[in-house]
């Protein structure tokens, strides 16, 4: 059955402000935030942008009368900056479901995770829900859940959608052993979801995770394990699809990899481009800096082109906590990053191709960031453009800045 949904005042958006950059050159961000801000709302957990349309998932936002169930707050462009679109909540809100903490756009379609919504008697299975725009207003139109749900599975901790094909992980879902992950592939036909393929690693292990991460393009599926061997460091999976359904053509791992690096942390695709983050990454004489991984795709070969890291580098940045790319550019969020602000402000860094190279052309931070905020913890990028959520900016209620790209 088809419900209504009412789209509400959402957002309160500042006047434009310059953005800090080393080489990106004047910039204008614009920063959105919740019009019902609350404490630990965080608001900018994830963030998509797809158009002129940004989603913000905030996983702790109240859902009217039930608290801490989740929401995700759509703006829409106008002229230079952004207005405030709708507030999407589950029509089923719990309390700690987490609704919004992975979103996606396409179109006029908003698809939301939710990894601890409740499913029949299981009260944090995990869930996604769809949403669509139509004669002026947002609407509810399906809640899509594991075939084998269970509790715990995280169902909907990551999504990507590409036309009729959407891809859902479990990172959390049992197998041989605890934890291993799993992903679920939905085609929909005829405006119905419906699933088709269960992916899974070809040697699981327990605890991998599987399916933190996930990205799509066109018959290709990337599924991140953070935690994959060999020795914990972390790895992607690809999977093309054939007349047989969706066949493991490649694993791959960093060449120089350790125990906890969280490699496939965050995972992006464009064109033949795959970028990688691997947020935990030690530096000589910094742990858990982080890095990130730039392959480069050719038919089933997958090949290391080159390995970024921040020029200003520090113990605990998180340096691939999130990643985007945007034509021939990669943008790589280091949440913990200290600035003059204060410790774990948060920052973007820039990288941009040309020919094989790949160099660091510019750091971006927030205008009014304070320590503390995580400023890129999640990133998207469409066209020249690019948001980021600082989640714990405004005591954890949380924030997000649109900011140009510079061509």
């Amino acid at each position: 059955m088809l419900i209504a949904f009412l789209a509400v005042g959402v957002g309160i958006v500042s006047a434009e402000k310059p953005v800090s950059t080393a080489e990106q050159g004047p910039v204008e961000e614009f920063r959105l935030a919740a019009d019902d801000p609350t404490n630990a709302a965080e608001f900018g957990r994830s963030v998509a942008m797809d158009g002129d349309l940004v989603a913000v998932g905030a996983g702790g936002a109240d859902a009217g009368p039930v608290s801490n169930a989740g929401a995700v707050y759509l703006f829409k462009r106008q002229g230079q900056g952004y207005i405030p679109e709708a507030k999407l909540v589950a029509p089923d809100a719990t309390d700690g479901a987490e609704f919004g903490r992975a979103v996606a756009i396409q179109g006029n379609t908003v698809i939301v995770g939710a990894r601890f919504a409740q499913v029949g008697d299981l009260s944090k299975a995990g869930a996604v829900y769809v949403f669509k725009k139509y004669q002026g207003s947002w609407h509810f139109e399906d809640k899509i859940v594991s075939p084998e749900p269970a509790d715990e599975d995280n169902f909907g901790r990551a999504l990507a959608v590409q036309g009729n094909l959407l891809v859902v992980t479990a990172r959390k879902e049992n197998l041989n052993a605890a934890d291993v992950g799993a992903a679920y592939v939905f085609t929909c036909r005829g405006g119905e979801w419906t699933n088709t393929a269960k992916i899974t690693a070809g040697d699981p292990t327990p605890g991998a995770y599987f399916g933190q991460s996930v990205a799509v393009r066109g018959g290709l599926i990337v599924v991140g394990a953070r935690n994959a061997d060999p020795d914990g460091a972390g790895a992607i999976y690809l999977f093309r699809e054939s007349s047989e359904g969706w066949e493991e053509i490649a694993k791959v791992a960093p060449p120089d990899g350790k125990a906890d690096d969280n490699f496939g942390f965050t995972v992006a695709m464009a064109g033949d481009t795959i970028a990688v983050g691997a947020r935990r990454a030690d530096l000589p004489g910094a742990k858990d800096a982080g890095a990130a991984y730039v392959f480069s795709l050719h038919g089933n070969s997958v090949d290391l082109v080159t390995k970024l890291t921040a020029g200003d580098a520090r113990a605990g940045d998180q340096f691939g906590q999130a990643i985007a790319l945007a034509g021939d550019l990669i943008a790589v969020g280091a949440n913990r990053a200290d600035t003059e602000e204060g410790a774990d402000t948060g920052a973007i860094y820039l990288f941009r191709r040309a020919g094989n190279r790949w160099t660091e052309a510019g750091k971006v931070t927030a205008s009014d960031g304070v320590a503390g905020d995580e400023f890129g913890y999640s990133l998207s990028a469409f066209g020249n453009r690019m948001v980021t959520g600082a989640h714990t900016a405004d005591a954890t209620a949380g924030a997000a800045y649109v900011i140009p790209l510079r061509s």
